[in-house]
Formats: C-alpha cells, structure tokens, sequence
C-alpha cells in the first residue's frame, strides 16, 4: 500500500513577463524529517529560512543540488496573461488547477506559506467555493504554516524560482532539479 502525501506549496510571479507560477512538492510523512534536516542544513549563519529570491547564483546551484538529492516529486502550474492588476486572481486559477492536480494524486494534506491571516483568508474562502462545487478532492486538507517554522515549505519556493526561470527561457535549474512532469499550463489572463 503506498502511503499518503503531504504538499507543500509556495508561488513565484514575474509580473513583467505577464505569468504566475505556483508549486507544490510531495513529500511523504516518513520523509519528512529527513528533508528538513537537509533543507535546515544549507541555511547560512544567521539565516532563518531559505528564500529563492535572497540567494545568489553560486547558491542557487547549490541548494538546486542539494533538493534534487531529495528527488523531490514536483507539480507546477504556470499561469500565463498574468495582469499586474489582478495578481489574486491568478493566484485563485493556480491554486484551483493545483489543487485539482494534487486531487488526482495520493495527497491528503497541502501546507500553504501563510501570507498573514487576511490573503490567508482569501484562500480558504476560495478552498470552501472549490469544495462547494465538488472541483477538489474532499480528502484534502489544506492548512497554512510560516516558512519559518516549517522548512519543508521552502522546497516548493525553490521549484516555483526554478520554474520561473525555465518559463523565462534559463531551463538549466529546472533540468538539474530532476523533475519529471512539465509544468502545466493555465490561462489566467
């Protein structure tokens, strides 16, 4: 029997180049420990989380190195017509095509970084809509963690990073990453 999956996900947009990428990674219970043991061990001296947008080149690759380790199992929705203007609506496309991605596997819990209680807020009301309308699998159980207490979110930051730069033309991080499933593609404009 294969065991259940925890999701972990995390959000990179790159508002000028008009396309909202949201990621999750599966992580199984058992493995847990594991993987924050090894993501805990490549933060720097006084860093308190990783954060693809903080670290340099040199850095990347090495914490790209160090995750493909793990062969993470990595689904990413790339939302494409993103307007400035409308960057929850986005988000509300990503985490509707994500989570129905997430249904269609053996997930039970998705861990979202908080944005702080009112956006977080916004997703649960949008979680209820999708659950009213049968569009999610009723099994998962969403729930909200900051990146700082929870290094396992910091996974799905890295790939959403890494994606965003294969969407953007640099695929060389995303190749080494490992992953095995393109991203998929959503019109949100």
């Amino acid at each position: 029997m294969i065991p259940p999956l925890s999701a972990y996900v995390d959000e990179s947009m790159r508002v000028s180049r008009g396309f909202y990428v949201m990621a999750a990674v599966l992580v199984p219970p058992a493995d847990a420990e594991r993987h924050r043991a090894a993501l805990r061990r490549l933060l720097l001296r006084r860093q308190r989380r990783l954060h693809w947008r903080d670290e340099n080149g040199k850095r990347r690759v090495q914490i790209v190195e160090a995750v493909a380790a793990l062969r993470p199992s990595v689904v990413v929705v790339v939302g494409t017509g993103l307007d400035a203007r409308r960057q929850e609506r986005a988000r509300r496309k990503c985490v509707e095509h994500l989570l129905w991605e997430l249904g269609r596997r053996l997930v039970v819990e998705v861990f979202f970084e908080s944005r702080g209680p009112s956006m977080d807020g916004a997703d649960k009301r949008l979680i209820d809509v999708l659950r009213t309308r049968n569009a999610i699998a009723p099994r998962l159980r969403a729930l909200w963690v900051a990146a700082v207490e929870e290094p396992l979110t910091w996974l799905p930051d890295i790939a959403a990073g890494v994606a965003a730069l294969a969407v953007d033309g640099e695929p060389e991080l995303w190749e080494a990453l490992g992953v095995d499933e393109a991203p998929a593609v959503v019109e949100i404009g």
